[in-house]
């Protein structure tokens, strides 16, 4: 009996290693609830930037591919020529080149105007439009040459099986012109839209999608930290194949700037997401970059907030609250929420801003400027020190600020010092953690996206399997094949007739949301692991149990809730920072009947 006591029955796998906590994630990020509120922010943050595009003058839209360029330029860490000077000479050629086919093509005959509509990307439809119906015209040639084939096919002496032979081989070469004139006519659109100015938000937004499928592509190499960039030899660097209208000295001069081998890895297409693309935005386009980002954050903290809740409550205590008690939730927070991260980032700012001003001292006269610099450089070190450590806690802490506010119920002060104390406390485990969550994202984003692929490529061509004459021919240009390297797809609306132009429209709407979904679970996964490594980080620092949660009174009884298991409910009464579980009601005494008072 004594020996049995030390019997091993059962090992808690999750109290040995917490970082097995992790894998609940997937699990918990995939909830229709989350899935719906990611796909209701990615719609917002697009309707937003469209706004801003509509009212954004034309004249200052970059050209295509900008940002791929700036990426090289950044991770080859190349000076010389600066990119300013590439960017612009690259403006001004996409300028002339543009400018160059309205006037061959008759469309403008004034050079002034035609670079003038050059600039602000004007009469781009009529161009598009010309380059169709000069395929059109090419393709009715062949079609005009099949039926002469075919004719004298049939006057010819040949027996009958020979005539059939050669119909036939008349028919695969008219296809095969046809599927030419096409690829020719893509290609002469690309090229178009090459030297054209692109909306800002279409630019930004195009590449920020490319880079989930450089993350998608790297994980498929198991090239998780390796690599060294090199957008000259990936399929996104369109703005640097040399495929303009003019071999011109600033493309030939970013394509040097680009050349260096090598391959793309996870991190460094999180990196770009996350930090070369809005840095490009905000170093280029500061008045759009300021009321885009301030749409960002608000979006982000309504729906990323009420997202975090719904994975607070469900980790902690496996039940569901509704998407209504997570918005009221995040909507009651919304302030602490924004300010969160925004605090620290502004001290930082402020700071600069104090730096600033005392470099003006160095203007005063009579040489007294640099001696009082040179006096008061002490307080400028401890400014600087400072800003440093502010950014390296908020970089490092802001993924637990949301976690923080949707566990406890608190404010953005709380949010800021837990962070920080987690940070500080055990930096180790918070930078394994990430990790951890990081490489396990990755390989769920690679299945959602793979299991997308396959569906709406096995529609594609299920859909098509019998289409013949007319149908077959359109149906490309209807719906675009599904292709690997980016699910997204552009529709040459010129192509189609009125009718054919609704039923792609209408295509696309669901494609897209299907592919909104996806970019809605990285919202989710995202939201969901960091509450998790807040929940595992707390209990490591604060000694607090993952099961303790904060709940609002309205939540006490929830609607729409999976009840907790027993083994999930806590044997004592502890302490928590929210509402805890309510008493059981006291049994009464098992007495007899009773009867009122005689």
């Amino acid at each position: 009996m004594a020996d049995e006591a030390h019997v091993v029955r059962s090992i808690q796998w999750r109290e040995l290693f917490p970082f097995i906590n992790l894998f609940r994630a997937f699990r918990i990020a995939i909830q229709p609830s989350k899935l719906l509120l990611g796909l209701v922010m990615v719609l917002s943050l697009y309707a937003g930037g469209r706004i801003l595009d509509a009212i954004w003058m034309s004249r200052y839209y970059p050209s295509r591919g900008e940002i791929d360029a700036y990426t090289t330029y950044l991770w080859n860490n190349t000076r010389s020529p600066s990119f300013d000077n590439l960017r612009q000479d690259q403006h001004r050629e996409n300028a002339i080149s543009y400018a160059n086919l309205l006037v061959q093509n008759g469309i403008v005959t004034d050079r002034s105007v035609a670079l003038d509509a050059a600039h602000r990307g004007k009469y781009f439809s009529v161009l598009e439009t010309k380059i169709v119906q000069d395929r059109n015209d090419r393709i009715a040639q062949v079609d005009q040459s099949l039926d002469a084939q075919i004719q004298q096919i049939k006057s010819s002496n040949a027996t009958e099986d020979q005539q059939e032979t050669e119909i036939r081989q008349a028919h695969d070469r008219r296809d095969a012109d046809i599927r030419q004139a096409k690829e020719d006519a893509l290609a002469h659109i690309e090229d178009l839209a090459r030297i054209t100015p692109q909306p800002i938000f279409d630019e930004f937004l195009n590449y920020e999608a490319r880079q989930f499928h450089n993350v998608y592509s790297a994980a498929l190499s198991s090239n998780w930290l390796g690599g060294v960039y090199n957008q000259g030899m990936s399929q996104s660097a369109e703005f640097t194949r040399g495929r303009s209208f003019n071999g011109s000295a600033a493309q030939a001069g970013m394509n040097e700037a680009m050349q260096l081998p090598g391959t793309m890895s996870v991190v460094q297409a999180i990196s770009n997401f996350a930090v070369v693309g809005p840095g490009w935005l905000l170093r280029y386009h500061l008045g759009y970059f300021v009321p885009y980002m301030a749409w960002f954050i608000l979006m982000w903290a309504i729906f990323g907030g009420a997202i975090a809740r719904i994975a607070a409550v469900h980790f902690a205590r496996d039940e569901k609250i509704s998407v209504r008690q997570a918005l009221r939730f995040s909507f009651s927070k919304v302030l602490s929420f924004v300010f969160a991260p925004v605090i620290m980032l502004a001290s930082v700012v402020v700071c600069g801003v104090l730096l600033a001003v005392g470099g003006l001292l160095l203007d005063l006269p009579w040489g007294i400027g640099p001696l009082i610099v040179g006096c008061l450089f002490i307080f400028a070190l401890l400014i600087g020190a400072f800003m440093t450590l502010a950014l390296f806690a908020t970089v490092g802490g802001i993924n637990l600020m949301y976690p923080t506010i949707a566990v406890e119920g608190s404010d953005s002060f709380d949010a800021i010092s837990r962070s920080f104390s987690y940070l500080f406390a055990k930096p180790w485990q918070l930078i394994f953690y990430t990790a951890v969550a990081l490489v396990y994202g990755a390989l769920t984003f690679l299945f959602c996206r793979f299991f997308i692929y396959i569906m709406l490529g096995m529609m594609h061509y299920f859909l098509g399997w019998w289409l013949d004459g007319r149908a077959a021919q359109f149906w490309p240009e209807i719906w675009p094949p599904v292709s690997d390297a980016n699910l997204a797809y552009h529709l040459v609306f010129p192509a189609l007739a009125v009718t054919d132009r609704i039923a792609a429209v209408l295509i696309s709407i669901w494609v897209y949301i299907v592919l909104g979904l996806l970019a809605g679970f990285v919202v989710s996964f995202y939201f969901t692991a960091n509450t998790i490594i807040y929940y595992v980080m707390r209990r490591e620092v604060d000694l607090t149990e993952l099961d303790d949660v904060y709940l609002e009174e309205t939540e006490d009884e929830f609607g729409d809730l999976t009840v907790a298991r027993p083994a999930d409910l806590p044997g004592d009464a502890g302490t928590s920072s929210g509402a805890s579980l309510p008493p059981a009601e006291p049994t009464p005494p098992a007495t007899g009947p009773q009867t009122g008072p005689t």
